[in-house]
């Protein structure tokens, strides 16, 4: 049975301090517009109209989304009341459960009768679980807008706010035992509950996570820890690649990863182990300039890189010499700091060849 969840897969710092992670993260549907609102992220995800009827019908009969709590009717964005008992001869699950039914139900008999995917998978949306692959830099305002808000002490001086569960447990270790209920009555957020799971669950996963420290040059790779290395290099010289442009076949983990981010769309990112045909399918997205899926490995700035790519206001004094800056102004390339998505490089790439 899934559940809302975020998973690392790949997660670097550079000299600088920047942080860049790679999350695959399971969450409800209909909330991924919520998350979509956040432009410092690059995502991709899984697609309605990639996924096949039949296996999107499974996918929602076998472990539909239930949402995690019953919120009583309110007025406004948030609601704060929990419905705590189940009223007599009604259960919200069952009713749940007799809606998605019904919907299935319907975008068969669309189906049957000829009607693309594109709109029969859009009707069973609300009960579906979403897989989404994400990658940035910069979370702090995702997590402040978006993470729990667990209070204690609200009436005193100095009241104390926590984005996870696991955050207050560590101060009080006797609210373990607490029931979801508890927390929910203590929680001061505005967010909607299903992306304040989510939030938390990614909040919790970054803080028990241990970035890998890369130098200048060396590549944030997400699924790279998976590639196995002799493999590669056997891919390599049956299709009689190079590897040396880039250091011990680095480049080609950046093509077999930029695949799998591709993948995602049609849910087959962890199957088989086929290196010429994500080798291939890299080159297809290049070839059509489906770019999205370049934009999660992304290369280490140089110092003199950090130093040149600005994001904000730079004032010189009549000698060239720096004058004034904005804060934090330096070290940015597009949504990231610190860090060059594979997908600038090529875009950039291109356009200087286009100005020869």
């Amino acid at each position: 049975m899934k559940k809302i969840e975020a998973k690392i897969v790949s997660d670097s710092i550079n000299q600088q301090g920047n942080r860049i992670t790679s999350f695959i993260l399971t969450y409800p549907r209909f909330i991924h517009s919520e998350l979509m609102t956040h432009r410092m992220f690059s995502r991709n995800s899984a697609s309605s109209r990639a996924i096949p009827f039949e296996k999107m019908v499974k996918m929602i009969e076998e472990d539909p989304f239930i949402p995690i709590a019953w919120q009583k009717d309110h007025k406004g964005m948030q609601g704060t009341e929990y419905i705590k008992e189940l009223q007599k001869g009604f259960s919200y699950e069952s009713a749940w459960i007799r809606a998605r039914n019904s919907t299935v139900e319907y975008a068969k008999h669309l189906h049957n009768h000829g009607l693309t995917k594109q709109l029969c998978n859009r009707l069973l949306e609300p009960f579906m679980w979403h897989t989404v692959l994400v990658t940035a830099t910069e979370y702090d305002n995702f997590f402040e807008l978006r993470c729990p808000k667990y209070s204690f002490g609200l009436n005193t001086s100095k009241p104390k706010i926590w984005k996870s569960r696991k955050d207050a447990i560590r101060e009080f270790p006797d609210w373990k035992d607490r029931n979801d209920l508890f927390w929910y009555s203590i929680n001061q957020s505005q967010a909607e509950i299903h992306i304040q799971a989510l939030a938390e669950t990614m909040w919790d996963a970054m803080n028990e996570s241990t970035p890998k420290k890369l130098e200048a040059g060396e590549w944030h790779i997400p699924f790279g820890n998976q590639i196995d290395h002799k493999l590669l290099l056997e891919t390599c010289n049956r299709l009689k690649i190079p590897i040396l442009r880039w250091q011990d076949g680095e480049q080609v983990k950046v093509w077999i990863a930029t695949a799998r981010c591709a993948r995602l769309s049609y849910m087959t990112f962890e199957g088989e182990i086929d290196y010429e045909k994500d080798i291939k399918l890299h080159n297809q997205l290049l070839q059509n300039y489906h770019m999205s899926p370049f934009e999660h490995c992304a290369k280490v700035m140089t110092s003199y890189e950090f130093e040149t790519y600005v994001k904000g206001i730079i004032r010189l004094d009549e000698n060239n010499e720096l004058l004034e800056t904005s804060p934090n102004c330096f070290g940015w390339c597009n949504n990231f700091r610190g860090f060059i998505s594979y997908r600038y490089l090529i875009e950039t790439h291109e356009t200087r060849r286009k100005n020869r």
